[in-house]
């Protein structure tokens, strides 16, 4: 890591912040090299960002690793940012891309010790994909409360689906927003919400 960079530090209460200036004074104050500006902007920012990890991941520890990524591409690349989307839009945009990429590898390394499993003859043994084990359908029955319910049930959607829901319906974005951030048409990404929500209005109906 970038040694000037500043370490994110794992937020005590992952919920949005605002800074005391606006992020575009931020952000210029930072490419004018002011002291602190940067710490500024991860202050301001990283509870929504590492909140948004945890949402997509399942797995704090993972969601911090992702979060600090995101911060250390944000210390690289801010020189670029040309302000058309806000900067809280621009960060999860890249945390969008990293929780992904996350994801891909935990599916390909599941993937290979499937293979290896059923090489060494380990047919006894059903493979569980990753995951907390309150994520499991049999648990949410018994949670019985509607915010784990719901998280679980997001944990579940696919993982285009998850995104989208939590970009939407968690973070607020737009449709013009989410279609910017995914790279994908806007008619492509309304059709997408409107079916990734119907699976998790699917998944609720039996337990709320």
């Amino acid at each position: 890591m970038d040694p000037d960079a500043p370490a994110l530090t794992r937020p005590k209460n992952p919920v949005n912040e605002a800074d005391s200036r606006p992020a575009d004074l931020l952000v210029e104050s930072f490419r004018e090299g002011k002291p602190g500006a940067f710490d500024a902007i991860v202050r301001t920012h990283q509870d929504r960002v590492y909140s948004f990890c945890v949402r997509m991941l399942s797995d704090r520890e993972d969601a911090l690793d992702i979060a600090q990524e995101v911060f250390l591409s944000a210390y690289r690349n801010l020189s670029g940012f040309r302000g058309e989307a806000s900067l809280s839009t621009w960060l999860l945009r890249i945390a969008t891309n990293r929780c992904l990429n996350r994801i891909r590898q935990r599916a390909a390394r599941a993937a290979r010790e499937v293979v290896q499993g059923g090489a060494e003859g380990n047919d006894d043994s059903s493979f569980q994909p990753p995951g907390r084990e309150e994520d499991r359908p049999d648990r949410l029955v018994e949670t019985r409360e509607t915010g784990k319910i719901l998280e679980a049930a997001i944990a579940r959607l696919d993982e285009d689906s998850r995104m989208l829901v939590i970009l939407s319906d968690v973070e607020g974005f737009s449709y013009e927003e989410l279609a910017g951030a995914v790279g994908i048409p806007l008619g492509t990404v309304k059709s997408k919400l409107h079916r990734a929500r119907m699976a998790l209005r699917k998944m609720l109906a039996p337990v709320v």
